[in-house]
């Protein structure tokens, strides 16, 4: 059993075979990234009570669990600026990168 050289059409055959691989393995892979990057921006809901409005940070004390910030600057002024410290409230959002407070994408008061 020796070696066999590709040569001619088996060397195009293989190159066009490899080619096909290289390409579904750079697919893969940035379909890999894309789910990982979604995953990491993944949406909670949250219930709880405010505990403190400053400028663009809303203190929060969820039903269960620690208090944490909420960082207010992707949500309209008016969705928040009504809302005094005590009331029950929803907030959806994204734990920031750092882990330290939850970015609000909405904050819905109870009614």
């Amino acid at each position: 059993m020796g070696i066999r050289l590709l040569t001619g059409a088996r060397l195009a055959a293989h190159d066009r075979f490899m080619t096909r691989v290289a390409r579904i393995v750079v697919a893969v892979s940035l379909l890999l990234a894309l789910v990982c990057a979604a995953t990491a921006q993944e949406l909670l809901s949250f219930h709880g009570r405010v505990l403190f409005i400053a400028g663009t940070t809303m203190g929060f004390a969820p039903d269960s669990g620690s208090s944490f910030e909420v960082d207010l600057t992707q949500v309209a002024q008016s969705s928040y600026d009504f809302l005094n410290n005590g009331d029950s409230v929803t907030v959806v959002g994204y734990v920031s990168r750092d882990g330290n407070k939850v970015i609000a994408t909405s904050i819905t008061p109870d009614q």
